[in-house]
């Protein structure tokens, strides 16, 4: 019999798809996966939570989907489960990490993936130091450019008007 999930509030079918248990549910693990990529749909949790519990053994289709995925999903991939694995699954995904930690204007992807870098010391500071230079360069450029290109409308106000 193949469960199909109907739609973002079948908990019933993720329920079934999680007791089959695993590996014999492993046929179902994208499908699952596909579920996370709204934060806020009622299923998201238990699928978020079953794979942190499954860790090691589901950490390379996480990180598969989350390299495909856009920046939101891959956002709420990292902060919903790889920033939850132990730092033995944690080693596994240190590639990815340091890669998204260096895309730039990737929603937040690039802040949150050097905070599980740095909260969980899988590489040096002096590396973690090297990517957070880079970026800060590139946002100050960034802010730089914003200001040359919207400075004559910012600076028709009184100075008292502007606020942050």
């Amino acid at each position: 019999m193949i469960m199909k999930i109907l739609d973002k509030g079948d908990q019933k079918s993720v329920n079934e798809i999680i007791e089959i248990g695993y590996p014999k549910n492993n046929e179902y693990m994208d499908e699952l996966l596909s579920w996370t990529c709204d934060p806020n749909w009622p299923i998201a949790g238990s699928i978020y939570e079953y794979f942190r519990k499954l860790g090691k053994e589901e950490v390379h289709r996480v990180l598969k989907v989350a390299e495909k995925a856009d920046f939101d999903w891959r956002y709420s991939l990292i902060t919903q489960v790889i920033s939850s694995y132990d730092n033995e699954t944690l080693q596994e995904c240190v590639n990815c990490l340091k890669k998204w930690a260096s895309q730039t204007g990737s929603d937040e992807c690039d802040f949150e993936s050097i905070r599980v870098l740095t909260d969980n010391e899988l590489v040096p500071a002096s590396e973690i130091s090297k990517i957070a230079k880079r970026n800060i360069f590139v946002y100050n450029v960034w802010i730089k450019e914003t200001l040359e290109a919207s400075g004559k409308a910012i600076y028709s106000f009184p100075l008292s008007e502007h606020k942050l």
